[in-house]
């Protein structure tokens, strides 16, 4: 089978169209001189020669095929610069063989109307109406899809739950090679009026879904980022539009997550998404982001508070090393560590507003915030921005006043929330520290003031009549 293919091509296409119908020409003619030597005659009493007509049906469809191979193979190509439609060749094919046999009725048997034969007989009217019902609903269908140009040779094309891709489109089926090699033939007919998804190539880029579950540990930003990564620069994937990943939901085991990506030939599907899923598993391993399954999870806990979090925080350690809680002793810092807890951000979530009531105070244990205030002509103004260390909100939590400024996350951020039911026992245990806190409190506040308008700056000066001292003391009852 393999060395007969190189053959056949060597062959020059006008004969390989003409040969068959050339042979059976003569074969034809043979068989009609074959007759008349052996004193058959093939004229019946009426002078109608059925042998004259066999020939002329036979050396017509070698015309057919002569003229096909002239409009198509030659000057439809030199015009066109590609193959030209096989509906296309078929349906002209059948006009100019059915010319053909016209004239041969018209001429050698010209008391016989073809017209007349069909129109007379109601009953074989009926016969080839019901015959060709099939029939006629696949060509009208394949013209209505070579006319649309709705399916295109070369296309991968979706017929139920297979992929295929058109190698040929006829007046009667869409023949498709299956992405397993086997051929399938979808009627026209058929394809005319089921759902028939289409992958033009080549096309635009078509995007392909891989979903991905991971464990509720993994840092959504961190796991969208990661899959994005995953599949950047990877072969047969699209640059544009770039891979895209989405948080899709919660589910019983995992997070789903949702990657995007677009095929540059969507033909190559297989290959890509296979790639595609060993690439993110790679990079979800290398990331640390473990792929969830089904588990039942057991926790054994020592008598004592249960901690509901989901991360084990060093909060102590976090408070103590933050300026504005540095005076304090080792017990006072596990006093406040007691009662504060972790808060987790995504990037652009605000975490306070100006002007927002408040009582809390946040350090920040991972990530960068944003801080700003309105100014004076009633536009947003960016403060300063804040590492891992740094603390805000002070204000609030010490004399329960507004909040002065807006505090945002720039990336996914990690903060340790101390309210003032955590640090009133603190103070009430210790009220001298009032005016630590204050001292210090003073200096952050002296830091930051440089930056404000000259407007803000009286509005601060008007709303603080009393020494923070006494407004510490009053607020928490000292």
């Amino acid at each position: 089978m393999t060395d007969l293919k190189p053959i056949e091509e060597r062959i020059p296409i006008i004969v390989r169209r003409l040969a068959g119908s050339l042979v059976l020409a003569f074969i034809v003619l043979g068989g009609v001189w074959l007759l008349f030597e052996l004193h058959i005659s093939t004229v019946d009493r009426q002078g109608r020669n059925y042998g004259a007509l066999a020939i002329g049906v036979a050396w017509a469809l070698v015309i057919t095929r002569l003229l096909d191979y002239a409009f198509f193979d030659v000057a439809f190509r030199l015009r066109r610069k590609t193959a030209a439609p096989a509906l296309l060749r078929q349906l002209v094919g059948l006009l100019i063989f059915g010319i053909c046999i016209a004239i041969l009725f018209k001429t050698i048997l010209p008391d016989i109307s073809l017209g007349g034969l069909f129109t007379t007989s109601a009953i074989l009217t009926a016969v080839i109406g019901l015959a060709l019902q099939d029939t006629l609903g696949n060509l009208f269908a394949g013209l209505a899809l070579h006319l649309e140009k709705t399916v295109q040779v070369g296309d991968m094309v979706r017929h139920g739950e297979t992929y295929g891709i058109v190698e040929e489109l006829s007046w009667r089926a869409i023949k498709m090679r299956m992405m397993e090699g086997n051929l399938v033939l979808v009627p026209n007919s058929v394809a005319g009026r089921e759902k028939l998804e289409i992958f033009p190539r080549p096309g635009p880029p078509i995007a392909r879904v891989m979903h991905v579950g991971l464990e509720y540990d993994a840092s959504p930003e961190k796991a969208i980022a990661t899959l994005q990564r995953a599949v950047a620069e990877l072969p047969g994937v699209s640059p544009s539009p770039e891979p895209v990943a989405y948080l899709k939901s919660f589910d019983a085991s995992a997070v789903t997550y949702e990657l995007r990506y677009w095929l540059e030939d969507f033909g190559d599907y297989l290959r890509v998404d296979s790639n595609v899923r060993e690439r993110a598993w790679y990079a979800l391993g290398r990331a640390g982001l473990a792929i969830a399954y089904p588990v039942i999870r057991q926790h054994q806990y020592a008598a004592g508070k249960l901690d509901a979090t989901w991360r084990h925080p060093d909060i102590q350690g976090v408070i103590a090393q933050t300026e504005l809680f540095a005076p304090l002793s080792h017990e006072q810092h596990e006093l406040l560590a007691q009662g504060s807890q972790e808060r987790f951000y995504a990037p652009g979530e605000v975490v306070v507003r100006e002007g927002e009531n408040g009582s809390s105070m946040f350090i920040i244990e991972s990530g960068r915030v944003s801080v700003s205030i309105m100014g004076a002509a009633g536009e947003s103004r960016e403060l300063s921005v804040l590492e891992a260390g740094s603390a805000f909100g002070e204000i609030s939590l010490l004399t329960g006043d507004p909040r002065t400024a807006t505090v945002r996350a720039l990336t996914e951020t990690a903060l340790v929330e101390i309210e003032k039911c955590s640090l009133s026992p603190v103070l009430h245990q210790h009220p001298q520290l009032a005016q630590t806190l204050e001292t210090t409190m003073e200096k952050r506040r002296r830091y930051l003031a440089d930056q404000f308008d000259a407007s803000r700056q009286a509005v601060a000066r008007t709303e603080e009549p009393l020494p923070l001292s006494e407004r510490i003391a009053r607020f928490f009852g000292l």
